[in-house]
């Protein structure tokens, strides 16, 4: 089993597309679909259904997947271990990231770490599914680092540096009659609808275990996948929402009231698998602190 044989097979199973695989590996057509060959006669089973109008992974394609980039990451790393000739840090970076998050001034880390590292390649994403998403991007292997929202500090097999911890408060519109008061109870609150996070990012699980833990059940009205968002919705009186301090409430008309007893807090976190970094990851990750924008609000 060769590492190119496997940078085809990884690159086809991402795109479901052997077109797009050859030009994305630099390599002509019929050479990525004899490498695919080769490689199932090797492993005595096919890993692709192909059809004339699509291309799937086979059962044992699925369970190739993870391996063969779990692979080629360590072959990466030994890559790097013994490069010392080699001029500055290449290679290539996938960061994950949440939408609209503003604690971490992206554009000048991104900007800052190319001004730096030219010859790396980086890629940035976010994913539908939130944290839950990008913790899972991790794990297989489809991301090197990313950005995240945490219940805990700590996460098994992956290594965290948190980068804030966020107390939420109930966001209700300016003239809503919550506005302006002491803290209220999510007993209070549960004829209120809610503006919301979708299922699988952090501060979403944090809000349904707390009124969960107290025995409310929530309306959600809207879903929203960028935090920053929520105060408009908010002061459109679509809903309330528990959020930390965001800096797009200073021009929505919403208040913050407390809860009693308070929201459960959550960590924004950089993150990563907990075996060796890249040295591309390991660059990256050293410019994060200082471009960290503010550690109180998200």
């Amino acid at each position: 089993m060769e590492q190119r044989q496997l940078q085809f097979f990884v690159a086809v199973a991402e795109e479901l597309n052997f077109t797009r695989a050859a030009r994305r590996t630099h390599a002509v057509q019929s050479t990525v679909s004899a490498s695919i060959r080769a490689l199932e006669k090797t492993l005595g089973t096919p890993l692709f259904e192909r059809s004339t109008t699509r291309v799937a992974l086979t059962e044992a394609g699925r369970a190739l997947l993870p391996e063969a980039r779990r692979a080629l990451d360590q072959l990466d790393q030994a890559r790097a271990a013994v490069d010392s000739l080699r001029a500055g840090v290449t290679g290539s970076l996938r960061v994950g990231t949440l939408a609209g998050l503003t604690a971490v001034d992206l554009p000048a880390l991104v900007g800052d770490f190319r001004r730096r590292h030219p010859g790396v390649h980086l890629g940035l994403r976010v994913d539908a599914a939130g944290s839950e998403g990008l913790l899972r991007g991790l794990r297989e292997h489809t991301l090197d680092v990313a950005f995240v929202g945490l219940e805990t500090p700590t996460v098994p097999d992956l290594r965290v540096e948190p980068i804030a911890t966020f107390q939420p408060r109930l966001l209700v519109p300016a003239d809503h009659p919550l506005a302006g008061g002491g803290p209220v109870s999510p007993a209070a609150l549960a004829d209120e609808a809610f503006v919301d996070l979708p299922p699988g990012f952090c501060a979403r699980t944090r809000t349904d275990n707390d009124f969960r833990r107290a025995g409310v059940s929530r309306t959600i009205a809207v879903e929203v996948s960028d935090l920053t968002t929520v105060p408009g919705y908010v002061a459109s009186g679509i809903g309330l929402a528990l959020v930390p301090p965001l800096s797009t409430e200073d021009v929505a008309a919403v208040a913050a009231v407390d809860l009693d007893p308070p929201a459960s807090t959550w960590t924004l976190a950089v993150a990563r698998l907990d075996a060796p970094p890249t040295r591309a990851t390991r660059a990256f990750l050293d410019l994060v602190d200082s471009h960290v924008s503010h550690r109180d609000r998200y």
